[in-house]
């Protein structure tokens, strides 16, 4: 999917605030109103945009781990289908190196921890699990790199 520079605007102003109203958007914009909702629907329906709430764990006195799997015996994509069911694990990708699979998990203390590593250790596939444990969080996940068109095919218009 091809965005263009409205597109981009739309998402870096939903990335700063989700919440914020598309008469705002459209303002900030200069479009209408109609164009902004039909823009959000578009790259909703396509996958490029989900509007989601993020905290920082780490200041909820949770841990935020991140896992690299190593596989052995079945596919990455079906271990990655299994960890992706796990409740503590927020996200899933599969990795090209010396890994398989990397994770992000959120544990609300060091036995959820514990018993988090175990359930994975368990499951048919994983053969090695290394663990990066974060002591603190300075930036997390954005998709700001859209705020330009470094590697993407660029939209004329």
């Amino acid at each position: 999917m091809l965005i263009d520079d409205l597109d981009r605007g739309i998402m870096s102003a939903l990335a700063r605030d989700g919440r914020t109203p598309y008469t705002t958007l459209a303002r900030d914009l200069a479009v209408s109103e109609a164009t902004v909702r039909q823009r959000v629907a578009r790259l909703q329906e396509s996958g490029a945009l989900r509007i989601v709430a993020l905290c920082n764990p780490l200041t909820l006195g949770h841990r935020s781990v991140r896992l690299m799997i190593r596989v052995r015996d079945l596919t990455p994509r079906a271990v990655a289908k299994s960890l992706a069911d796990m409740p503590m694990i927020n996200h899933v990708a599969l990795v090209a190196g010396s890994q398989d699979i990397f994770l992000e998990g959120t544990c609300r203390d060091q036995p959820q921890l514990v018993q988090l590593l175990d359930e994975i250790r368990m499951l048919p596939g994983v053969s090695r699990v290394q663990v990066l444990l974060l002591l603190e969080l300075f930036k997390d996940y954005s998709w700001n790199g859209l705020n330009s068109s470094v590697g993407q095919a660029v939209a004329d218009g």
